[in-house]
């Protein structure tokens, strides 16, 4: 049951906050994480909590069912652009939704 404090216990709905629902339940969420949240869902990445707001820091985790992460140092041996070598990247792989992969005919 939701109430005022949505369908979770950690922030009212008010001005930061709203109802969404991205065919998982209900629950609340930071509007200026919407966006993000939504494209995750939409390419079969699931989230769990987050939180995005007007203060310094921002967060949001992605539950790793159908995720394989790593973190690797980048070396673009192959490219021009270089501005990136040296620096650590996250990459994540994950299995699309069976319901997507069959409607693209793989």
């Amino acid at each position: 049951m939701c109430d005022l404090y949505g369908c979770n216990h950690h922030h009212p709905i008010d001005d930061e906050h709203e109802m969404v629902d991205f065919g998982d339940g209900r629950f609340v969420a930071n509007k200026q994480a919407i966006p993000l949240l939504k494209a995750l869902n939409e390419i079969g990445l699931r989230t769990r909590t987050h939180h995005v707001g007007n203060d310094e820091y921002a967060f949001i985790s992605i539950l790793l069912d159908n995720v394989e992460v790593c973190v690797k140092q980048v070396f673009e041996g192959q490219a021009n652009r270089t501005k990136y070598n040296g620096k650590y990247e996250l990459l994540i792989q994950w299995r699309k939704p069976l319901v997507e992969r069959e409607e693209q005919g793989k």
